[in-house]
């Protein structure tokens, strides 16, 4: 078992975290929940088309706009958190369907930043 601290509305929570073969155990007092894994096919056509930020940050650049054509693993945003940049990439050839952010934007993990049509 190990153990995550989080802060939460200025409260400091201690909670359990205990991976399994299919998922993640997480309690915390009072309570339990178990977060099943996803099979990556089922994650992989979730997110194929659509570039979200891993964690929250400051976008620094925008390297595509819509109607751009573009190849696999070309360099579409570039995201600033914890004083390290991100490239985020395209995960397959395509065309910039949409831009869902602008340069100096502040964006929250999950945001859809960039979507793309095969």
């Amino acid at each position: 078992m190990s153990w995550v601290t989080v802060e939460h509305d200025g409260v400091t929570h201690r909670l359990a975290v205990v991976r399994t073969q299919n998922g993640v155990w997480v309690g915390w007092p009072g309570r339990t929940r178990f977060f099943e894994r996803e099979s990556q096919d089922a994650a992989a056509s979730m997110t194929q088309d659509e570039i979200r930020a891993p964690m929250t940050g400051r976008v620094i650049q925008l390297r595509a706009q819509p109607g751009d054509q573009v190849a696999a693993k070309a360099i579409l945003v570039v995201l600033e958190a914890m004083k390290m940049e991100y490239r985020l990439t395209a995960p397959h050839d395509g065309t910039v369907s949409a831009i869902h952010c602008s340069e100096g934007d502040l964006v929250d993990l999950g945001k859809t930043l960039v979507t793309l049509d095969k």
